[in-house]
């Protein structure tokens, strides 16, 4: 069922869509993530168990497949590699030629010394993610989260190297705690959907979607909420969603990932206290200790994507679908990264062509419909800028319809999508803030030096002037002669 707005206030809340029958557009179906059979897990009770097991599963999958270790600077990936095989490829992100993140890759340096693994860079850049973004949203068939078009550059650059999989830990943080935020307290429901919510849809989106429904399944008495579930069932499938799609996207020859951290399960409560105490990922960090004994336990933080220097001086989106007045400054470099990629993902999906065009619109007349008329026929999207009253005298003349009701006027035209307040006459500054296709303009312009530069420069950022002819035999101003010359009669 095609449902666009449900699924961008979806994205925007919990980086995916998370109901599986409604999509962006008829047709395109979402993919989601290939969970491990919960009944195939291995339950382990201490960091011994867990170091059996994941000896024995790498044993076995190393007889007759290639892997190729994703290899950060945490505990979780450093513990994989240290029952992997000597000579096992492993990758490491380099960020901005090595200056983002320097001592995650120290530490990966380390792990992969100690375990005689194959170190290998893999260079991230923001080109390279442009690069990735729409072969990833065309397999997920939806915007996709931050990480995937990095994993995706080392899947490729590991399948060169004839790696048949790829493993990771992105299991870990969820079987053993540590998503320590989340896990601090027993939230009350209204506190913990502030906290998780990505990107209110409310305040990006002029046509937001409500999620509460999806957060009412897990409420409890006394206002309370089963965090625990909502992240097993909620957040699990964003994150290893994530995974998934950018390895099938980069043609690994088995997927999903091979992931022995999501093959196990403790068979015992999670210990919340420990984890509240600063202990997260209590289990891992012995297993740290046992494969790593003489380098410190590293703090946890996220894979490293910089997001933040990305998007550090973007203006924002600027398809209808979002509200004008976003308050960039406002937001976090993977908020941005939810906005950016959605855009990216409906120019993909649903290209748009939007036109501008800009008037006084005085003593609306038919001249004023017939061009608004005309330039809808030749967009998808009409964009019509009302010059304000200050505008209007600044080039000698004087409105005789004051400009909030010649604003609202021109709104309720139908062939008007979105009006805006025209309050210079910089058309480039327009296009830098409305990002039109094509701009409409009467035909009389047309051929003036004023115009010939304007065409110029709206060419250089790909967009186009077309210039309408007037209709002939009327205009505001002689409308408004006319009625001048019958009141003076009149008298």
């Amino acid at each position: 069922m095609e449902d666009k707005n449900y699924c961008m206030s979806s994205y925007l809340t919990f980086r995916y869509v998370e109901d599986p029958n409604k999509q962006f557009k008829e047709g395109l179906q979402h993919t989601l993530d290939m969970p491990y059979p919960e009944e195939k897990k291995v339950l382990v009770r201490t960091a011994a168990d867990i170091a059996k097991a994941y000896k024995e599963m790498f044993a076995e999958k190393q007889k007759d497949t290639k892997l190729g270790i994703l290899l950060s600077g945490g505990m979780d990936s450093a513990c994989l590699a240290a029952f992997l095989k000597p000579g096992t490829d492993a990758y490491t992100f380099r960020f901005m030629d090595g200056t983002f993140s320097t001592g995650d890759m120290e530490r990966a340096k380390l792990y992969a010394e100690k375990y005689k693994l194959n170190l290998h860079y893999v260079d991230i850049n923001f080109d390279i993610v442009k690069k990735h973004l729409p072969a990833l949203m065309k397999m997920k068939g939806a915007p996709v989260h931050s990480i995937e078009p990095q994993i995706m550059e080392a899947a490729l650059q590991a399948k060169k190297d004839g790696v048949e999989q790829i493993v990771a830990a992105d299991g870990s943080d969820l079987v053993f705690g540590g998503m320590d935020k989340m896990l601090s307290k027993d939230w009350d429901f209204d506190e913990w959907v502030e906290f998780y919510t990505f990107l209110d849809p409310k305040k990006v989106l002029k046509e937001p979607v409500s999620m509460a429904h999806i957060y009412e399944r897990y409420r409890l008495p006394n206002n309370k909420i089963d965090f625990l579930r909502f992240q097993d069932e909620i957040f699990a499938h964003e994150s290893s969603g994530s995974y998934c799609n950018a390895v099938i996207t980069a043609g690994m020859k088995y997927v999903p990932l091979f992931d022995p951290s999501g093959m196990v399960k403790m068979a015992d409560p999670l210990d919340l206290k420990r984890v509240r105490s600063g202990e997260s990922k209590y289990l891992i960090r012995e297993l740290f200790h046992m494969c790593y004994p003489e380098i410190p336990i590293p703090e946890k933080t996220p894979m490293p994507r910089p997001v933040d220097i990305y998007f550090k001086d973007w203006a924002g989106p600027t398809r209808p679908e979002f509200r004008r007045d976003i308050d960039m400054t406002s937001l976090t470099g993977n908020q941005k990264w939810l906005l950016y990629c959605l855009q990216e993902f409906l120019n993909m999906v649903d290209p748009i062509k939007i036109g501008y065009t800009t008037g006084v619109y005085d003593l609306f007349h038919i001249g004023h419909l017939n061009l608004l008329r005309k330039a809808k026929a030749q967009c998808d999207y009409l964009i019509v800028g009302v010059s304000t009253d200050d505008l209007v005298e600044y080039k000698g003349k004087r409105s005789v319809i004051p400009f909030e009701e010649r604003k609202e006027i021109v709104g309720a035209i139908k062939y008007v999508d979105e009006v805006v307040t025209q309050e210079n006459m910089d058309k480039l500054g327009a296009w830098k803030k409305y990002h039109f296709d094509v701009m409409f303009v009467g035909d009389d312009w047309k051929g003036t030096e004023k115009w010939n530069k304007i065409e110029k420069e709206l060419a250089e950022v790909g967009a186009k002037v077309v210039y309408f002819p007037y209709t002939k035999g009327t205009s505001s101003t002689l409308i408004n002669e006319t009625l001048i010359r019958l009141r003076e009669e009149n008298k």
